[in-house]
């Protein structure tokens, strides 16, 4: 890029959110913490299925099928995620397929607050992806550099 800002609308063509449940876990209050945190309302679609060792396991998944939504969703995160996220650097969390990702504490969630894991720490989580909108020429670890810079 020219190290200009990205345009109004570039920067993620779309995003997912996926969090693993069981039955003993408040599905109704993850799902509020996940439409919070999408900012649409009734989102998450459920899918139930058997563990491997034989307990059913749910999987919400939040789809942002348009660019704007999966914009505000990334903004939502908060100033002090997002410029966390830029502090780590972006080229471990950017994979061949230009796909952002990232994972937020299941429990800090739920509680109303933005928290990426820690490295090496074992917790429940939300995982995130976003497909970064960049086309010939463009580097888009730069892309989403600057569209993070410009929401925090």
């Amino acid at each position: 890029m020219n190290g200009l800002l990205p345009p109004g609308n570039m920067g993620v063509l779309r995003g997912e959110w996926r969090v693993h449940a069981c039955e003993l876990d408040d599905v109704a209050l993850v799902q509020e913490s996940l439409e919070w945190l999408s900012g649409i309302d009734e989102c998450v679609k459920w899918v139930e299925e058997k563990s491997f060792h034989g307990p059913l396991l749910i999987t919400g998944i939040v789809k942002l099928e348009r660019k704007k939504l999966a914009r505000e969703c990334l903004k939502r995160l908060g100033r002090d995620t997002l410029l966390e996220l830029l502090s780590d650097g972006l080229q471990m969390r950017v994979d061949e397929d230009k796909n952002l990702h990232l994972r937020i504490s299941l429990s800090s969630l739920v509680k109303g607050e933005v928290r990426l894991c820690s490295k090496g720490r074992s917790e429940a989580f939300v995982k995130g992806v976003f497909k970064i909108e960049a086309y010939p020429g463009d580097d888009h670890i730069e892309v989403i550099t600057d569209l993070l810079r410009s929401m925090a």
